[in-house]
């Protein structure tokens, strides 16, 4: 209260100098009466006119710029929370996947104080974290599995292999050609994985091979494959070999397995495969309808989730 008294005195104190003025028509004389500059009356003048003559126009008012060019724009603050909702990551998982799907780059510190400032309590991330269990149901994201298959024919005389991820939620498939089945392939792979579904991925399950864990230590978590994917905030889950061994197993990884018929075709070149492989997916993922996922395409199923269903095409890279 006592700021805005203080505002309203100064404001009357200052109608004063005009009201003078008026009288007498003199602004030396006005400057010599109150004890002010030129400079300063003919501010608050050009202010007082410009303003209609408002008293509000003669008080004091904040120095404080009106926008600040370094503030972080409403439009990314408001990814930034949509994101947090739907995923309930920290900082760190938040950054990687607003560099990812949005170009957006921001420190982890600045994604931290933003979010506070949202209301969003930080401190509470891993007691909200959702943990997905085998009853459970699935989101879009919740679980990935990675298929390795094999050309059978070379192209340009060499081996090709064929990586594949299907969203166990939505059935939702990607898949690229490498030229090698290696730890460095793998990894490729899940940048891409990463890139081209439109949700964050928790669990991906690969099969039990060296390329993906050691096959002698079950479960190891010292593979380099387990690492990346621990640094990403991917958990990983390979199956032991009495796992692989059992037709429970078997029979649910099935329901995931879709044959590739063009594996068998004789390729001039590996343009045509991978030309071949997106027609593919492009059809599979638009417009073929799954009995596993109530007789609707993969993509219908991801648009039964709210924040998915402003999309109108799945489109691999």
């Amino acid at each position: 209260m006592k700021d805005s008294n203080e505002n309203i005195e100064s404001a009357e104190q200052r109608l004063l100098w005009f009201k003078e003025y008026e009288k007498v028509k003199n602004v030396p004389a006005v400057c010599a009466k109150f004890g002010i500059s030129r400079k300063t009356f003919y501010k608050w003048q050009r202010r007082y006119k410009k303003a209609e003559f408002s008293l509000e126009s003669l008080s004091d008012q904040s120095r404080r710029p009106h926008t600040n060019p370094r503030a972080t724009p409403e439009h990314v603050i408001k990814r930034l929370r949509e994101l947090r909702e739907q995923t309930g990551f920290g900082q760190k998982r938040l950054q990687l996947y607003l560099s990812i799907w949005y170009g957006i780059d921001l420190a982890e510190n600045t994604i931290w104080k933003l979010l506070r400032r949202s209301g969003v309590d930080m401190e509470v991330t891993k007691k909200n974290k959702r943990k997905v269990k085998p009853s459970d149901p699935l989101f879009p994201g919740d679980r990935v599995i990675l298929f390795i298959r094999t050309f059978e024919k070379p192209i340009n005389k060499k081996k090709y292999f064929l990586y594949e991820a299907v969203d166990e939620c939505t059935h939702l498939r990607i898949a690229k050609i490498y030229g090698s089945h290696s730890t460095l392939s793998a990894l490729d792979f899940v940048q891409q994985i990463l890139v081209t579904f439109p949700f964050p991925v928790r669990y991906l399950h690969t099969p039990l091979d060296n390329v993906f864990t050691s096959v002698s230590t079950a479960r190891s978590k010292t593979h380099a494959f387990t690492l990346n994917l621990r640094k990403l905030g991917i958990k990983h889950f390979v199956p032991t070999k009495r796992q692989t061994a059992s037709p429970t197993y078997n029979e649910k990884i099935k329901k995931f397995y879709s044959p590739k018929e063009f594996l068998k075709f004789n390729f001039n070149a590996l343009h045509d495969a991978e030309l071949l492989l997106r027609r593919y997916l492009t059809d599979y993922n638009n417009n073929q309808p799954r009995k596993e996922i109530g007789l609707k395409t993969p993509l219908s199923k991801l648009k039964n989730f709210a924040q998915f269903k402003e999309i109108e095409r799945f489109e691999t890279l």
